[in-house]
């Protein structure tokens, strides 16, 4: 790990300098259906950074061109709570649709500036946190992070090339992980 981490080569950045985009999603809920797109909830985005779908609220097909006119979810998008209950990410997987739910929002990562799974992995630092508990506003029913000034929180950042070594070890120990906890459950 010696080899990968040089603290002179991380520096500060505002977070905006890495993404493409940010999104939140509606501000309404829309009409519930049988089947359709999914529309994420809070509920979808587990503590540990999985989206769960076992329970889902779907949008009728005719509905689903409105409720992605801001933004379409794609694979590698990161997802994450804003409001109520902070601090849940997931990554947007292959084969997604749906769209964004109330009190979500998107960042798209720029791949030329970030990797993706580090972004993912940051998110759940003792730093991030930090930031996050630092901007924080607490309401009196729900506390949020308020989006609009959320492109100025600020990450640490190291070389693209030390993102991606980073990036590999964690998956490979949550590839372990998620292996062993299956073969348990067999």
């Amino acid at each position: 790990m010696a080899g990968i981490i040089k603290d002179n080569e991380w520096k500060k950045v505002p977070i905006k300098e890495v993404y493409l985009g940010l999104y939140d999603g509606p501000h309404a809920t829309p009409k519930p259906a049988s089947n359709g797109p999914v529309f994420l909830g809070i509920k979808n985005i587990t503590e540990d950074g999985k989206l769960e779908l076992s329970e889902i609220r779907h949008i009728l097909e005719e509905d689903f061109p409105k409720w992605t006119k801001r933004v379409l979810p794609r694979p590698g998008d990161i997802v994450f709570t804003y409001e109520a209950t902070l601090n849940r990410y997931a990554i947007i997987p292959k084969g997604f649709r749906g769209c964004l739910g109330r009190r979500l929002a998107l960042i798209r990562p720029n791949p030329q500036k970030i990797d993706t799974r580090f972004l993912f992995y940051y998110f759940f630092s003792e730093e991030w946190r930090r930031t996050v508990s630092q901007k924080t506003i607490f309401g009196s029913t729900v506390d949020r992070i308020p989006i609009i000034s959320f492109p100025e929180f600020e990450i640490s950042l190291p070389p693209l090339t030390t993102q991606c070594k980073i990036a590999a070890i964690l998956s490979a120990y949550d590839d372990l992980i998620e292996n062993n906890t299956r073969r348990i459950k067999i």
